[in-house]
């Protein structure tokens, strides 16, 4: 599917601005990557080149209710845990999280109420973007895992996703899918392509699901988007032979060296191998590439825009 109609998909899931969405300029169509709603404010289509705004469209309290109720297949009672989570995959495998009132119950939040404003990601599949990093990381002989660093739409999750794609033609592979949106799964059915031989954990917390794929799918890598504090778990799949292939927000490699599920997945030697993904209009632009032995090798990193391991500073390619 191309782009621009992968950005009329996602309007067709908001039936009350469908008309005004179908109404932006078609470059904006072609490049966008998100649409926003907020109560009694414009709509707002966000691509990395530009925020359209669309200044005759103010987004009503009933309005996204609307959209909430779409969203659910007008069953909100059988969406409660997406609804707790403030976010739900779509047909397609676009994803809408939101944000409004917590209601809380024991301690945890039940669901959301009075949602004020709805974030619609558009999915897109860029096939072949991570083939250059997966001949430079997978076919190694020293890999033990991989992580991608990026700062937020530096398309670390679509960068992630195909690497997941390539991976799975050649070695079992098992995606925690915490967040439904590498896979994508609707009713079951993965939405994007992750390949012929990959399974895919939906839903579960990434600590749970982790355990869950070692003792029941045997894989051989596990796949994760934007890991934290289930670092503990991942160290010790590495420990048992599994690779692991992960995603974490970082804008720079000073900013991984002070964050702590890098730090600590570098010192368990779970990850030996950091690229940073640079954002930007080039899609999955790639800034840096490094091998590192610990944490003390991770801050020198990050100084050029070449691609070096980081054991021998050799340059490998740009």
């Amino acid at each position: 599917m191309e782009a621009k109609d992968r950005f009329y998909e996602a309007a067709a899931m908001l039936p009350p601005f469908e008309g005004a969405l179908r109404c932006v300029p078609s470059r904006t169509a072609e490049t966008a990557c998100e649409i926003r709603l907020r109560t009694g404010r414009p709509v707002i289509v966000e691509s990395p080149k530009e925020r359209y705004i669309c200044r005759d469209r103010i987004a009503a309290a009933e309005d996204l209710r609307s959209c909430i109720k779409h969203f659910c297949d007008y069953s909100l009672y059988s969406a409660e845990r997406e609804l707790a989570d403030g976010r739900i995959t779509l047909r397609g495998g676009h994803r809408a999280g939101f944000a409004g009132t917590a209601v809380m119950k024991g301690g945890e939040i039940t669901t959301i109420r009075d949602i004020s404003s709805i974030d619609l990601r558009i999915a897109a599949e860029h096939k072949g973007i991570a083939e250059k990093l997966m001949s430079m990381t997978v076919f190694e002989n020293d890999l033990k895992g991989l992580i991608l660093l990026g700062p937020p739409m530096s398309a670390k999750t679509t960068m992630l996703r195909d690497y997941t794609r390539l991976l799975s033609a050649f070695a079992r592979t098992c995606v925690i899918d915490e967040n439904g949106e590498i896979a994508a799964v609707y009713h079951g059915v993965p939405q994007n392509d992750i390949g012929l031989n990959c399974d895919v954990l939906d839903m579960f917390p990434k600590a749970e699901g982790i355990m869950r794929a070692v003792r029941l799918l045997s894989p051989e890598y596990i796949i994760c988007d934007e890991v934290g504090a289930e670092y503990t778990e991942l160290a010790d799949c590495a420990n048992r032979g599994v690779k692991l292939i992960l995603s974490a927000h970082c804008g720079s490699m000073e900013e991984a060296a002070r964050n702590t599920a890098v730090r600590e997945l570098i010192t368990m030697g779970a990850v030996n191998y950091c690229a940073l993904l640079a954002g930007g209009d080039r899609l999955g632009n790639i800034s840096g590439l490094w091998r590192v032995n610990g944490i003390e090798d991770i801050s020198g990193c990050g100084r050029s825009n070449d691609l070096y391991r980081g054991r021998s500073r050799v340059l490998v390619g740009a």
